[in-house]
């Protein structure tokens, strides 16, 4: 082997002067390079892992895992990625617009002119749901003729005690979103002030999947129609069974 192959680089972690590296033979570089690796690999297999052997990342020590997380973090600068989409705030219709005016320069002079807006600092915030409750009041009266006691009827429409927009709040959080009963119950106490029954949750997901079947029907007798579509065995589903309506 000649001595056209140096220079030969000095490793990391050997604790060698650079300069006593340099005026080693190149023949005896190459031998500590070689003994080096074979040392490495010796230690991989007193302890391996997933990034020199076989194993799984899931049998790594939580070191080993920490140090390679934390590698990844490294190589990922922080902020947007180069072509990441942008998603900025939204300027929504106002309900009420307050003007602010600066109060005078740092100078000390007050007048200003060729005032104008330059930015809109823009507050969103959830409106304060109060129920809207309405009591039916059903009234009775005796007849004159028969002396039958004449009662009115409990109208058709708001007859469940619960409105359509109620209705269809609840069949949506629980039927399609999935919340648990005492959640739709805690979420109606907390947020809209409503009391709702435990067994009333049912009963309103299920006025909710019967008042969709016919909508679910049209579109099921478009897709079997259509030569392409993108239906799976789910779809086909009632809306009951999809929303686990007993």
């Amino acid at each position: 082997m000649s001595d056209v192959l140096d220079p030969v680089p000095l490793p990391e972690g050997l604790g060698i002067p650079a300069e006593d590296w340099h005026q080693t033979p190149v023949r005896v570089r190459l031998v500590v390079l070689t003994l080096l690796k074979h040392l490495a690999a010796l230690e991989a297999r007193l302890h391996p892992n997933s990034s020199h052997s076989s194993r799984p990342p899931s049998t790594d020590a939580p070191a080993t895992k920490h140090q390679r997380r934390m590698k990844i973090a490294e190589r990922r600068k922080p902020g947007g990625k180069p072509g990441h989409p942008r998603h900025p705030q939204v300027l929504l219709e106002p309900t009420a617009t307050v003007a602010l005016f600066p109060e005078g320069c740092s100078c000390g002079h007050q007048g200003l002119v060729e005032r104008a807006p330059y930015h809109t600092h823009q507050v969103i915030e959830r409106p304060v749901l109060r129920p809207a409750v309405t009591h039916w009041l059903l009234h009775q009266g005796q007849c004159l003729a028969c002396g039958k006691r004449c009662k009115a009827p409990v109208p058709a429409d708001p007859g469940s005690g619960y409105g359509p927009r109620l209705t269809g709040f609840v069949g949506e959080m629980a039927g399609i979103v999935g919340v648990r009963r005492r959640a739709v119950q805690a979420l109606g106490r907390s947020v809209l002030g409503i009391p709702l029954r435990k067994g009333a949750r049912p009963k309103m997901v299920e006025r909710v999947s019967k008042a969709i079947i016919p909508h679910y029907t049209a579109i099921r007798k478009g897709s079997r129609a259509s030569l392409v579509n993108d239906l799976d065995e789910i779809s086909w589903l009632l809306p009951g069974d999809r929303m686990g309506c007993g």
